[in-house]
């Protein structure tokens, strides 16, 4: 199905298929035809058949099955949902909703381009298309904006069933398909899901400028020489776009991102998270007149006007004209309603375009605060750390002094000729006690006081090493495990010298690596789901990387865990240290991101227990004890008030059971499912 151009019916043409009335042709081309449609109950269809003269072939009709198989296996709002089909009729036909609406390329060719944050909305519904396909092994092949319609409520990617079949080395490929194909395709190599991604950032590239990311050059053979050797013209393309579609257009088709990637990135960037899905909130007006004509056109066609053979309806438009913008309308009452519908959507978009400045800047006040907060914190940190190594300097310093009095006291008050104490530095000889004259034996009195002198200072140096000012422990010399170490300082006329700085414990590896985490730092750690972390230290990666499990909101010096928050994904990491003033503890924050998997335990329709901080394989078969399920992230949004029935369902029809957990302080709300 491409476009909207409704022809009348051939001579050839059977007036039924099934139980659908056929209206008129939508397209012909290759081995198959598509009629637009109608049910009994007056719902529109587009039609598809086999163009075959006489009996269909064996090989013809399995091609046919096989196409039809594939779309039914998909049911996405953002694709063409196939209603019924019977492949072994005499003339095969399969049944898809019909999409009034203008393709991509249409309305680039007749409304220009578009703005970044449009470009942003379209990427976010056709990657979310692209993931649905990819989950069921169906690789679209030909995606281009041709195939891809816009409804207001959002892209519909098409054609994704039979694109299988088409070969880029044919004669009869055009440009317009070429342009949006990737160099292995070009190549002749197997299309794989990087394929399809190289081909979106092409469609997007087009979006945004105008026109395919290559040299321009209407020879099919030159440009085919281009996209097989991946030489790319993206001169023009806007910076807010760069990140967005420079990757997509990888020549390495493991360098592209997958689509589940993109789809997270635009949910967790405001700039790609809508406020309504709908495109009125996104595309420009003249995208929207173009695509409200032909919605009008499909509802003409759905109440029987305009089904004549180019018979004039003045209501409608015949099935010969193209659904094109029409001239707008007199003065007349319906015109004047229209305005004033049109009035109100445009305040309305207003209001929703002011509330969503409010919210941002609250949001932004709200991270500012929370920044100040956090310098206010390590602000603090450092002046107590000052604090308290001003404290023991002057504590070493007093102690010091004290000792120097005691001994200056002491060899003050020793009996002449008594020995001073030894310093623990070499100094000059120092006179020793006066020999009694000769032929004379010393008095006991005297031979007392010497002993008394010498005991004195052997008691006054054993026991500077239990002196809690001397820096026991927390100041001994690295591998000595003692409070004692050499001395230095002046010689101060008594024989003492007064001791020099200490040298402090030294931090180990261990230490070290988690006084090198600041706030705002991101680790590869996780809840390895038996109580312990993935790892024995902190690894710090960017915040971007695939393995970057957990953010680092605060530090602090000591065991203080009762000081972090502890709601849904947030949790601290303690580190007792060698010594206790090289413990730390880290408040941390898990980063949730999409396809990764938690465990949990299950009553009945409810989920208890939740352990939300693990990173647990979503292929494993065992879970730790007290746990029976593991559950997969499916979307991350912005928590709302209240969440109506089907909240994280993906899909209408969705029959998947899925469970909502409110994290970040009740700021994000994920959607899981039972793996």
């Amino acid at each position: 199905m491409a476009g909207p151009q409704v022809d009348p019916l051939g001579s050839g043409d059977p007036e039924t298929l099934g139980r659908y009335e056929l209206l008129g042709r939508l397209a012909s081309g290759g081995m198959g035809r598509i009629y637009l449609a109608r049910s009994a109950d007056g719902r529109l269809a587009a039609v598809k058949t086999l163009l075959a003269e006489g009996v269909v072939s064996e090989v013809d009709r399995r091609r046919f099955t096989r196409e039809v198989e594939l779309a039914q296996r998909i049911d996405s709002a953002f694709t063409a949902r196939v209603r019924e089909a019977d492949p072994r009729a005499a003339r095969p036909w399969m049944a898809i909703d019909y999409i009034a609406a203008p393709s991509l390329s249409e309305l680039v060719r007749a409304a220009g381009v578009l703005p970044a944050s449009a470009v942003r909305w379209l990427a976010a519904g056709i990657a979310e298309a692209l993931v649905t396909l990819h989950r069921e092994g169906i690789i679209h092949r030909d995606l281009k904006p041709q195939n891809i319609l816009l409804p207001l409520p959002g892209p519909r990617v098409i054609d994704f069933g039979i694109s299988h079949a088409n070969d880029i080395t044919r004669t009869s490929v055009t440009l317009g398909t070429i342009a949006f194909t990737s160099p292995e395709q070009a190549r002749g190599e197997p299309s794989t899901e990087a394929s399809d991604v190289y081909s979106l950032g092409a469609t997007l590239f087009h979006l945004a400028l105008g026109r395919p990311p290559y040299r321009a050059d209407s020879d099919t053979l030159a440009l085919l020489a281009q996209v097989q050797q991946g030489r790319l013209d993206l001169d023009g393309l806007p910076k807010e776009l760069s990140t967005l579609i420079r990757p997509c257009l990888a020549a390495d088709p493991a360098q592209r991102p997958v689509p589940a990637e993109m789809l997270e990135r635009f949910h967790r960037s405001p700039a790609g998270l809508p406020v309504t899905q709908g495109g009125g909130r996104w595309l420009p007006q003249r995208w929207t007149d173009l695509i409200t004509a032909y919605e009008r056109h499909g509802r003409d066609l759905a109440r029987g006007a305009g089904t004549g053979t180019g018979d004039a309806d003045p209501e409608g438009i015949t099935v010969g004209q193209r659904a094109g913008v029409v001239p707008s309308p007199g003065l007349t009452r319906e015109y004047t309603q229209e305005r004033e519908q049109a009035g109100r959507e445009q305040a309305q978009r207003e209001r929703a375009q002011r509330a969503q400045a409010e919210r941002a800047q609250a949001e932004r006040a709200q991270a500012e605060r929370e920044r100040e907060r956090l310098r206010e914190k390590e602000r603090k940190k450092a002046e107590r750390k000052e604090r308290e190594r001003a404290e023991k300097q002057a504590a070493r310093t007093r102690a010091a002094q004290a000792m120097a009095r005691q001994q200056a006291a002491r060899a003050s008050s020793a009996p002449a000729g008594a020995s001073r104490p030894a310093s623990r530095r070499p100094q000059a000889p120092t006179p020793g006690p006066t020999p009694a004259p000769a032929g004379k034996t010393p008095s006991p009195l005297v031979w007392l006081v010497v002993l008394a002198v010498i005991a004195l200072v052997f008691w006054q140096t054993g026991g500077s090493d239990n002196d809690p000012s001397s820096g026991s422990g927390a100041g001994t010399s690295a591998g000595t495990g003692s409070g004692s170490g050499t001395h230095t300082g002046t010689d101060t006329g008594s024989g003492y010298e007064a001791p020099g700085p200490t040298l402090g414990p030294t931090p180990d590896a261990e230490d070290q690596a988690f006084s090198e985490v600041v706030s705002g730092d991101c680790l590869t750690a996780h809840d390895d789901g038996y109580g312990d972390w993935s790892t024995d230290t902190p690894q710090v990666v960017g915040c971007d990387a695939d393995d970057a499990y957990l953010r680092v909101t605060s530090t602090d010096d000591g065991i203080s865990s009762s000081d972090c928050p502890s709601g849904s994904g947030e949790s601290s990491w303690t580190h007792s240290g060698s010594r206790t003033e090289f413990s730390t503890t880290l408040c941390v924050e898990r980063q949730f991101r999409v396809g990764q998997c938690f465990v949990s335990k299950r009553e009945g329709d409810r989920m208890v227990g939740a352990r939300l901080m693990t990173v647990w394989s979503c292929g494993k078969d065992t879970v730790p004890e007290g746990y029976d399920v593991i559950l997969q992230i499916t979307g991350r949004w912005r928590a709302e008030s209240s969440y109506p029935p089907g909240y994280c369902s993906q899909h209408r029809d969705d029959p998947t059971s899925y469970w909502r957990f409110e994290v970040d302080d009740g700021r994000t709300v994920l959607c899981a499912k039972w793996v």
